[in-house]
């Protein structure tokens, strides 16, 4: 996947007019020729109700004038869950003037 711009990535879906994944929130870092993209999202189950929210974390590398995704992970609700809480436990340990 090569973008332009990191405002382009989105991850919103439609299938035949209809909305099989929605994304809820988005964080993007940019720092030094590399980016991170945090999205939460929804996918629909084959029955149209919405599956439970999960987050996905892409990695892009800045190459010329683009933006080439380097890696992506995604995680369901309690793997995320545990992500947060883990990271919230260790706040303290960091400094934001570092």
């Amino acid at each position: 996947m090569v973008i332009g711009e990191l405002d382009e990535v989105d991850y919103d879906l439609e299938v035949d007019g209809e909305q099989v994944r929605e994304q809820l929130a988005r964080k993007v870092w940019e720092r030094a020729g590399w980016a991170t993209v945090a999205i939460a999202f929804r996918e629909r189950a084959s029955d149209g109700s919405w599956k439970p929210t999960r987050l996905a974390v892409l990695r892009f590398r800045r190459v010329r004038d683009a933006w080439q995704r380097q890696a992506a992970i995604t995680l369901p609700a309690s793997d995320a869950v545990a992500l947060i809480d883990a990271l919230a436990d260790w706040r303290g340990m960091f400094d934001p003037a570092d």
